[in-house]
């Protein structure tokens, strides 16, 4: 398979550190866009469409594969063998940042640095541990319920509720737009594999400086997750945001911006 066109890769820029951005479940490319017009006259940027969402090429989805956060880590690394590149920079939201982080642990010299955008270890609490994942398992299994009796319907709730920022409402009607073309079955099993994931074991093993960016007031991921995912990576900084919800760099790009380029172009390690 041609990874490259597989995952419909978008390149922009030719100077600079080569810098790979990855989108979560029911986002797409496009929420990119003004990050990567911001950087490209100083990097290299790579943006491309993760399995089973509707832009890339269908083949590239396995029910088998992508029950388990791991397909998507996998699929990062063989893009990045596809591309030919190494030591590069990587930004990932949400799912992307699960997936990048387990790719980073298994292969160390994959990344120079990182981004982390809004992203959990594990969104199930452990109240033995006092672990804080901001959902409970009856919470977690009752969305998966939904999702499997009436995806479309579940999609019109979780997408008002995950973008927040109500005053602006057409924000969480194009992630709503975006998620409603995934496929009932291939949302349920991608769902899945993000929320009940836990890369907690692994997160030792992560070697590149990271940043931990997050949100206030995320429905999917409190600020307690995220200071826990940053405290327990090995170099790690946790840097909240002032925007609300879960899609930071959707609702307000130039916060992001200011927050990453500086370590992206290698300017503040």
């Amino acid at each position: 398979m041609d990874r490259i066109s597989a995952h419909r890769v978008r390149i922009v820029g030719d100077a600079g550190p080569a810098v790979l951005f990855a989108h979560g479940l029911g986002g797409h490319q496009g929420h990119w866009d003004p990050i990567v017009a911001a950087l490209s006259q100083r990097a290299r940027c790579i943006t491309f469409s993760i399995a089973g969402s509707p832009d890339a090429d269908p083949a590239l989805f396995s029910p088998l594969r992508h029950q388990s956060v791991v397909g998507f880590s996998d699929d990062i690394a063989l893009l990045c063998g596809g591309l030919g590149v190494r030591d590069i920079v990587y930004v990932g939201h949400s799912v992307s940042a699960m997936a990048g982080a387990l790719a980073a642990a298994a292969d160390p010299g994959l990344f120079s640095r990182m981004v982390l955008l809004n992203g959990s270890p594990c969104y199930v609490d452990e109240p033995e541990s006092g672990y804080v994942g901001g959902f409970s398992r009856a919470q977690i299994d009752d969305a998966f319920a939904a999702i499997d009796a009436d995806f479309a319907l579940w999609a019109g709730g979780f997408g008002r509720l995950l973008m927040g920022n109500d005053s602006t409402p057409r924000f969480a009607d194009d992630f709503i737009t975006s998620l409603r073309r995934y496929s009932p079955e291939v949302a349920s099993t991608v769902f899945r594999a993000a929320f009940g994931a836990d890369i907690r074991p692994f997160l030792a093993r992560v070697r590149p400086p990271v940043r931990v960016l997050q949100s206030r007031e995320d429905p999917a991921v409190p600020m307690a997750t995220a200071q826990w995912f940053a405290e327990a990576l090995p170099d790690a900084h946790l840097q909240p945001l002032r925007a609300h919800g879960h899609f930071p760099h959707v609702v307000d790009p130039q916060e992001v911006i200011a927050a990453i380029a500086p370590f992206v172009l290698g300017n503040d390690t």
